[in-house]
């Protein structure tokens, strides 16, 4: 049986416009259950969405999990959520990366763009000599020959933080979406209202690369005092970024505490 997108999306009713939420990779829909659940308290209407070969959508056929198959996965997912009106996308990780081209390709269907800790690299070498620098552990994971036998044992060690994914689709977003290195290219020229939030104790080059790229007037960057996984370290930051967007907070006065 054919899966529908449908299966890949998460709803939950609230008052405000959709706001959609894009998790990173090795990681499902679930990764946003903390910051959901603050969202949704708050009145926010919420929709989370698996990213193709992540969570429910992990055995779903895909030709290369290449960028413009992540950005049409999640499209469809938009259009089913929304019938086409714009959302308030925001994305984590890799999630942001797609979110930003998405975003890009097809802007009438997003009204503000969030990105969290998304790996904003300058060009192909660079995020390449990044991650496989991260430590011997993730570039065993990502690179040995050894590396099904690796994710096997750190599952059964309770890595909790990932989620059920393929093979084909964790080495596929890597190389053809975050190793493209086209992050920092892509928010140059976003024309959307985007905020993007990086964490102070994230990779350097991301909030170096922040920092000496032309970027256009509506884009907003804030920069929170942790890792890389803010929305699970720090929910609360994800409801104020939201209430941010409502124009009732100033964030240099208001930034919270983690």
């Amino acid at each position: 049986m054919t899966a529908t997108v449908d299966e890949f999306i998460h709803q939950y009713p609230g008052e405000s416009h959709p706001v959609v939420l894009l998790h990173g990779l090795l990681t499902s829909a679930k990764y946003w259950n903390p910051a959901r659940r603050r969202l949704t308290a708050a009145g926010y209407r919420v929709a989370t969405v698996d990213l193709l070969g992540f969570g429910r959508a992990a055995r779903v056929p895909a030709a290369s999990y290449d960028y413009n198959e992540h950005v049409e996965h999640v499209k469809n997912a938009l259009l089913s959520i929304s019938g086409g009106q714009p959302v308030v996308l925001v994305g984590h990780s890799l999630g942001g990366l797609i979110a930003l081209k998405l975003a890009r390709k097809y802007p009438s269907l997003v009204s503000e763009l969030v990105m969290f800790n998304a790996p904003l690299f300058r060009d192909s070498h660079e995020a390449k000599a990044s991650i496989e620098q991260t430590n011997k552990l993730y570039k065993f994971l990502m690179t040995s020959r050894f590396r099904s036998v690796g994710w096997g044992a750190a599952h059964l060690l309770g890595f909790r933080v990932w989620g059920r994914h393929s093979t084909r689709a964790r080495e596929g977003a890597l190389r053809r979406v975050i190793f493209r290195g086209k992050g920092i290219h892509h928010l140059e020229q976003i024309t959307v209202p985007t905020t993007v939030i990086t964490g102070a104790a994230d990779r350097a080059e991301y909030l170096n690369n922040l920092q000496q790229a032309s970027l256009p007037p509506n884009v907003r960057v804030i920069v929170a005092p942790t890792g890389h996984h803010l929305p699970a370290q720090a929910p609360h930051y994800v409801t104020w970024t939201m209430d941010l967007l409502s124009g009732g907070l100033r964030p240099e006065h208001t930034v919270p505490a983690v």
